[in-house]
């Protein structure tokens, strides 16, 4: 039975610590599953559950691409229209469309990926003028519709559009003209000042759970600024499959993607051979995953307020036991003596030095130090779980991974069999300390 499969699945998942946040699954416009996992607040000891809310990260572009589908079916603009009809003096504003910034066509810069963004800027409070000030000035990356090319700063752009010709706030558009009419009440914009109750708290991962950098949220808006809860998002989800909100033939519109797999708002990808409309989000401490096997009629959400967790690797595990399909479950995470500890401590690198891992030892306890997205490090605990003459099997804290540790005769490590949390495998070696001449 499908509920015991997912059940099993999760159970051995959440027993290790591996899960955070909040999942839904629903086949057939029926919910099959929904449970929170985790700690909403962990100084507080505040549980998360399926009404928790997360910020959702880029999730926000559907909601955007919504807002402005609809002001072109009111005919208030055209998403042909080039920028220079709603934004005054923004350069190149001739050649750029709405379409392209939908699509991410438009050749401007990311501003997410510009060097000094998450060091410094992000933390900085900035208006919406002055948000898209900090990224016109720099030259198109590309000919506008010539090729894909991500970027926030095109869903920037949309959000001065929707407010210019609403004449309301981003905020109050989404609220007012998506939201309500569909009953999504505990879904909104943040702005990082207003208490949303009910509210994640956003964490990262250190040796154990820290506080995730800030995050200022007076310009994220339309690019990647709102919060929700699985419920809403599946009351989301069901209204995509309807004219509530925009036509068929705008839907279709939004949903066919320009270049590649990116549509507006949405990419539309292809999973365990089906046809899936999709999304995921980060922001600071919280990681999002959004999938839509239309021709199935299944949605998986799953929300995390920690960042470290394989959201987009989990659901679409997830998906593989929807359809039938064969998954591994993680090793318990039951300890077992291990006393040659020394030994495992070194740097381990493949070949080509695309994967480093270092691992340390503090307080008795090993440590594995591995980068992740965007090239962060964190730190997780190594618990040894199986050892026989020739391998040592370790798991790891919070995420799912695995080494195993092989022995050469004469007792030293001879490599080390690294399955990461994506279920990527590498095969690593220790390196040799340098000596000083």
């Amino acid at each position: 039975m499908l509920q015991e499969r997912i059940g099993k699945w999760m159970a051995s998942y959440a027993q290790n610590g591996y899960l955070n946040g909040s999942i839904l699954i629903a086949r057939n416009g029926q919910v099959i599953f929904k449970e929170g996992f985790g700690m909403a607040n962990r100084e507080h000891k505040v549980p998360n559950t399926p009404a928790t809310k997360f910020r959702i990260g880029s999730l926000t572009k559907a909601f955007t691409a919504m807002g402005i589908f609809q002001l072109h079916e009111e005919k208030k603009l055209n998403i042909n229209d080039t920028l220079d009809k709603y934004i005054s003096d923004y350069p190149n504003g001739d050649r750029i469309s709405i379409y392209h910034c939908l699509t991410n066509t438009s050749g401007i810069p990311n501003y997410t990926s510009f060097p000094d963004f998450w060091s410094y800027t992000m933390r900085l409070p900035l208006t919406l003028t002055q948000l898209i000030d900090s990224f016109k000035v720099r030259d198109l990356e590309f000919e506008p519709g010539s090729r894909f090319g991500y970027s926030n700063s095109g869903y920037a752009l949309l959000t001065q559009i929707i407010e210019s010709v609403s004449g309301m706030s981003y905020s109050d558009y989404i609220r007012e003209k998506i939201c309500q009419p569909l009953g999504m009440y505990h879904t909104g914009c943040d702005d990082g000042v207003r208490i949303v109750s009910n509210l994640a708290s956003g964490y990262s991962f250190f040796e154990e759970p820290i506080h995730a950098a800030y995050t200022d949220l007076s310009f994220p808006l339309g690019c990647y600024g709102l919060y929700s809860t699985t419920e809403d998002l599946f009351i989301w989800d069901q209204a995509l499959k309807t004219s509530k909100l925009l036509s068929k033939n705008s839907t279709k519109k939004m949903f066919t993607p320009n270049h590649g797999s990116y549509a507006c708002g949405w990419m539309i990808s292809e999973m365990q051979g089906r046809t899936c409309i999709n999304h995921f989000g980060d922001i600071d401490g919280y990681f999002s995953d959004f999938l839509r096997f239309v021709d199935d009629d299944v949605t998986i959400i799953f929300l995390s307020n920690m960042s470290v967790t394989p959201v987009t690797h989990l659901s679409r595990e997830m998906a593989k036991l929807v359809f039938g399909e064969n998954v591994s479950l993680p090793l318990p995470a039951e300890p077992i003596q291990f006393n040659k500890r020394e030994l495992i401590v070194g740097k381990y690198s493949d070949h080509y030095d695309t994967v480093m891992l270092d691992i340390s030892l503090k307080n008795n306890e090993l440590y594995l130090t591995v980068p992740k997205m965007y090239g962060i490090l964190y730190k997780f605990k190594l618990i040894p779980v199986s050892q026989d003459t020739a391998r040592v099997t370790f798991i790891t804290e919070m995420v799912n991974e695995q080494l195993v540790f092989r022995y050469s005769a004469s007792g030293e490590i001879e490599h080390v069999e690294y399955t990461d949390d994506s279920s990527n495998r590498h095969l690593l070696h220790k390196a040799v300390p340098k000596i000083d001449e």
